[in-house]
């Protein structure tokens, strides 16, 4: 999962570099698409109460940003990290925080 989780750092990384210093353009952006509840956790302490169904709901808006590339479904994506790295690994949420849009 640790992986899975850097690629798609820099998967949001690249898309808000292109987005601020480009043309403000999303066509063609796409993230990769993981089964987050497929994937091996780093620790088993992540697997907390509710954990499925954040994965889940993350999948979902990244299947809605890939349908919809644009600076608002792209926030929903970084919303999502949040969400489950507040309740399942909270270790990330400073780095999730700088890919937040102005």
């Amino acid at each position: 999962m640790a992986e899975s989780m850097r690629h798609l750092d820099a998967e949001l990384v690249g898309f808000r570099t292109r987005f601020l210093e480009g043309d403000g353009e999303w066509a063609g952006a796409t993230f990769t698409e993981f089964d987050l509840n497929d994937l091996a956790p780093t620790d088993s302490s992540m697997l907390v109460e509710g954990y499925k169904a954040l994965a889940m709901a993350f999948e979902q808006r990244i299947a809605d940003f890939n349908a919809h590339p644009d600076a608002a479904s792209y926030s929903m994506v970084v919303s999502g990290c949040i969400s489950c790295h507040q309740k399942a690994c909270p270790g990330p949420l400073e780095r999730i925080a700088k890919r937040e849009l102005p």
